[in-house]
């Protein structure tokens, strides 16, 4: 085992969970000093209800307040003048149920559906000319894996861009010493590569449990694992690796100047990946710039890591997603063995 890399590894980790700790605090902070928690308020509802519109309402209305059999407190906020009834079942910890009627619906509003993490909201009019808006939050609503799976993707791809140059490390004044280890240098750099792929999905799995104590400080979760969860984790974990991969290589035969190559690598990698996708133009040479960052954005990991389909509502464009497994894991392998080779010819 790699001591020296299983140190760094550590060290990386210990700050990951001290960010991680932070932010946690900070939430749980905001949520009992900041954030509207009155027992009966519409909470995340907002969404769907404007601001001034709903002080309106509150102020000049009739309100009622009833105990449901289940515990549930109902209050009911009606204004005949703005044509606007409020219904808000508030169950605690446990989510609010909302539902907005509003008499004569605002111009240029449609039907509409909007699902973010646990918090669905529907607009549905009628052939009155009124509409409804329902709007669930909390428990009662099944939340996809997918935003934590995304979330903890962005940390560990900053991991790996932390411990991508175990190599240019080595080779800066400790090359030497890995001369004299008992041991092949494939040995010793594919086990060097394991402690940091085990230190990446560490991470992964440090932000996912983050995730969920501040998801839980605000309401109780209810967490389903999907079918588009497994891809959405799997290309977050693949595309981590590949990206680790990548720099492993591009620094593998480096002694000094693998810093600057992870100080640009991220700019590098989403600006090629960004001419790729752009209109540039259809100059000659627009044209030229822009095929060779197609070809470029073919070996980039980052380009494959696009997780819109997995929110959209039909999830219609998840397989295009799904092709990106095999090629990330094709990219990682490629790179590794690219990083291993270099790092053998590398001499003291």
């Amino acid at each position: 085992m790699n001591y020296a890399e299983l140190l760094r590894v550590r060290g990386c980790l210990k700050w990951t969970a001290i960010v991680l700790v932070a932010g946690v605090a900070l939430v749980l902070f905001g949520r009992f000093t900041y954030l509207d928690i009155r027992p009966n308020a519409p909470g995340f509802s907002g969404i769907y209800i404007d601001d001034k519109q709903l002080a309106d309402v509150e102020h000049s209305s009739k309100q009622t307040q009833t105990k449901l059999a289940d515990g549930t407190t109902r209050t009911v906020i009606d204004n005949a003048r703005l044509g606007i009834r409020i219904t808000i079942d508030d169950r605690g910890y446990w989510g609010k149920h909302v539902e907005l009627l509003e008499r004569k619906a605002p111009g240029g509003v449609h039907a509409n559906t909007i699902n973010f993490g646990d918090i669905h909201g529907q607009r549905v009019m009628l052939p009155d000319g009124s509409s409804v808006v329902k709007i669930d939050e909390g428990a009662a609503v099944p939340e996809d894996f997918n935003y934590y799976a995304v979330l903890a993707t962005c940390v560990a791809l900053i991991v790996a861009t932390v411990l991508g140059a175990p190599f240019g490390r080595e080779n800066d004044g400790h090359l030497e010493i890995a001369f004299t280890k008992p041991i092949s240098r494939t040995r010793l750099a594919l086990e060097t590569i394991a402690v940091d792929v085990a230190g990446i999905v560490a991470a992964w799995v440090l932000t996912v449990a983050a995730l969920v104590i501040g998801h839980t400080i605000f309401e109780a979760p209810n967490y389903v694992y999907g079918p588009t969860d497994t891809i959405a984790i799997g290309v977050g974990l693949l595309g981590a690796f590949a990206w680790y991969a990548l720099l492993c290589a591009a620094t593998a035969s480096m002694k000094r100047a693998y810093g600057a190559v992870l100080g640009v690598a991220w700019p590098v990698a989403i600006g090629v990946h960004g001419i790729a996708v752009a209109d540039i133009g259809y100059t000659p040479l627009a044209q030229a710039v822009q095929h060779v960052a197609t070809w470029l954005s073919w070996i980039d990991p980052l380009a494959y890591l696009h997780f819109g389909p997995l929110f959209s509502a039909a999830h219609g464009s998840v397989s295009s997603l799904a092709n990106a497994l095999p090629i990330l894991a094709i990219l990682a392998l490629v790179y590794v063995a690219l990083a291993v080779v270099q790092w053998q010819r590398v001499e003291a």
